[in-house]
């Protein structure tokens, strides 16, 4: 299979990411199918046999698979219907974990209310990564701002920036998870309580270079990853039938409505989120 991986040229990080389940398929004494016949029952068999129960481990597999006899130019449709099938589990096992999750998942009222706590105590810090993941639904990479004076002082093209001009401030993400996808986002902000948190804040890093991660979780609402965050606010979303407001937060995030349905939607329908025309 090694071999077979090497006659395609891809980028690093995906040659080290199949390589890595190639070693895994490997250990597991794994026969790969070099013939015509895709022998879907054997790979079945296969999965069945090693305890590889999580849908996600199989696809990951599955679809170095498809690589491989693509490579080779060996018949695929059967390994495509079966990593249709093994796609639709995944979900269906997700939106269970949804539906339980909504039952204790903080609401977005009581959210704004511990996030107005932290600004009438001055915690600067707490409330601006708070407020851009409930008004932005981002992920943790995204807060990770340094505030400038101007926007004369944004140099770096990967770092992301805040800096205000009277009643406005602009938040600039060149430093995101989709940034390849969705390029560089910059939002203009008006909301007084994030102006004066900014402005408190002073000009400086929310965290040390490096740091995010170890300093994070400590300003987070209710210790509240940003993953529950956006699940809290497409659920709010979704109750209000406010479709509109959820293509603004899948633009806003750098993600699809598809990704959307599947891993953030507490309710699990379709009918209120869909991508507008």
């Amino acid at each position: 299979m090694e071999a077979i991986l090497k006659k395609k040229t891809f980028s690093p990080n995906t040659e080290r990411v199949y390589a890595s389940i190639i070693k895994r398929l490997g250990k597991l004494d794994f026969k790969f199918p070099d013939k015509k016949i895709e022998k879907v029952d054997y790979i079945k068999e296969f999965f069945e046999k090693n305890g590889l129960d999580k849908a996600s481990t199989r696809l990951d597999m599955l679809n170095v698979i498809i690589v491989l006899r693509t490579i080779e130019e060996l018949p695929v449709d059967k390994l495509k219907d079966y990593r249709g099938n093994l796609f639709q589990e995944r979900l269906n096992k997700n939106v269970e974990k949804l539906n339980t999750l909504k039952e204790t998942l903080m609401s977005a009222t009581e959210y704004r209310e511990e996030l107005m706590k932290a600004f009438e105590a001055g915690e600067w810090k707490k409330f601006i990564v708070g407020y851009l993941m409930l008004s932005y639904g981002v992920r943790n990479k995204d807060v990770d701002v340094e505030v400038v004076k101007d926007k004369k002082e944004m140099t770096d093209p990967k770092q992301n920036y805040i800096f205000v001009r009277g009643k406005k401030a602009t938040w600039v993400r060149n430093d995101y998870k989709t940034v390849k996808k969705y390029g560089v986002k910059t939002e203009v902000i008006t909301d007084p309580e994030f102006i004066k948190a900014v402005k408190a804040h002073g000009v400086g890093r929310l965290f040390p270079e490096g740091k995010l991660n170890s300093k994070l979780p400590k300003l987070l609402i209710n210790k509240m990853l940003e993953s529950k965050v956006f699940k809290m606010i497409i659920d709010e979303a979704y109750v209000a039938k406010n479709t509109e407001e959820i293509n603004r937060l899948s633009k806003s995030r750098g993600t699809s409505i598809a990704t959307i349905k599947g891993f953030y939607d507490l309710n699990a329908t379709d009918d209120v989120i869909k991508e507008l025309a």
